[in-house]
């Protein structure tokens, strides 16, 4: 379910942070596809979820014992970029399930 309409001000102020960020993601997707966190292949129109996010924390943390750290710094700037969003999405998520569970009582 994606809320469209903020009823309280408390909504308003995690709908406007959510709305404004939400854009600069758009131009990434590609034919319809990005990689969720970068590891995750996916269309936009798939569900994104809590689960969704741990599935790529555990990629990540495998991938990291298997093959160690980043090899340079543009690796590594990659890496922290798709954390930073991974984060991002997992805070909205939150947000709306907070919202839905303040209009549900």
């Amino acid at each position: 379910m994606f809320i469209t309409t903020p009823l309280t001000n408390e909504e308003k102020l995690i709908f406007d942070f959510d709305k404004n960020n939400i854009n600069r993601f758009i131009h990434k997707l590609d034919n319809d596809t990005f990689y969720l966190g970068g590891k995750i292949k996916m269309k936009h129109n798939d569900i994104i979820n809590l689960n969704s996010i741990e599935q790529v924390r555990v990629i990540d943390k495998i991938n990291y014992e298997k093959f160690g750290g980043p090899c340079n710094s543009f690796e590594a700037a990659s890496i922290y970029q798709h954390n930073k969003d991974i984060e991002f999405i997992e805070n909205m998520i939150k947000s709306y399930n907070k919202i839905i569970e303040m209009r549900t009582g």
